[in-house]
């Protein structure tokens, strides 16, 4: 199977940079019988087009809507929900053909009342968001995975209202870490987290009895198709118990229940247990 680049975000553009003129020919009269609009190639004289995508920023990560206000409810590690002041926008590479990748990705930045940013993600589906003090991690569920992200804009940054495109630049700063996740431990994670700043997801299923995980009577060969697999087991809750995390899951097949107790000062899963 063939890949088909075309010539818009940094990675296809630098994937193109890595071939010759020729090359590229010769990939558009082989391998698309002459149809240079699948890779995205406009009509015009096909040298000067080739010479134009090696100039410099070429293609850029551009804000494609208004930062939207809102706002969004942390779960503290004291037990306090605290809701911040939040402000979206959506985010695509362009390229100086006026051509867009078309993912539109939004992202989201959580400010105090003086606007310093404490996080900045993408913004999904089943995100949550805990903090330990002014720390704050997003939290997702994902069938046996838990995901944390912690604020990577760790230094003293602060939204502005005047100026858009200093915010901008920040999402451009930052966007590739936002979008990287790895899989590994816990006790591995606040190195990562540090070093590389990118997204974790750790395994569950050391943590967890055999069966917890497992299909239960539930589950038919079309549970899939009408389910999706990651919804074997759901996140039902996030409670605070004496200062740690608790994260109540459902196995929907069966059902049953269970929790774990996440520690995030000393990144460790305290215990988990079926009820």
């Amino acid at each position: 199977m063939v890949y088909i680049h075309k010539f818009i975000t940094e990675d296809d553009v630098n994937y193109y940079k890595n071939k010759s003129n020729e090359d590229i020919k010769e990939l558009i009269d082989k391998t698309f019988q002459g149809h240079r609009e699948i890779i995205g190639l406009p009509n015009g004289d096909i040298n000067v087009l080739l010479k134009q995508f090696r100039e410099d920023n070429f293609s850029e990560y551009q804000r494609k809507t208004e930062w939207k206000n809102s706002s969004t409810k942390v779960l503290n590690n004291d037990g306090k929900v605290n809701t911040y002041d939040t402000k979206t926008a959506r985010f695509d590479f362009v390229n100086k053909w006026k051509q867009e990748e078309g993912w539109h990705q939004k992202y989201m930045i959580i400010v105090d009342k003086n606007y310093k940013i404490l996080w900045i993600g993408r913004h999904d589906d089943g995100q949550f968001f805990i903090s330990v003090g002014e720390k704050i991690y997003e939290i997702q569920y994902k069938h046996k995975e838990l995901i944390l992200f912690p604020n990577i804009c760790n230094e003293d940054i602060y939204f502005s209202e005047e100026n858009s495109k200093k915010n901008d630049n920040i999402i451009k700063k930052y966007y590739k870490n936002m979008g990287t996740i790895r899989f590994s431990s816990l006790k591995e994670a606040r190195d990562i987290f540090q070093k590389e700043k990118i997204k974790v997801s750790i395994s569950l299923d050391e943590y967890f009895d055999k069966g917890f995980f497992y299909k239960g009577q539930k589950w038919n060969i079309n549970w899939e198709e009408y389910h999706g697999y990651h919804n074997i087991t759901i996140l039902i809750s996030i409670l605070e118990k004496k200062g740690l995390f608790c994260l109540e899951i459902e196995n929907i097949t069966y059902p049953h229940y269970g929790y774990l107790l996440l520690d995030l000062d000393k990144y460790e899963i305290v215990e988990a247990k079926r009820y």
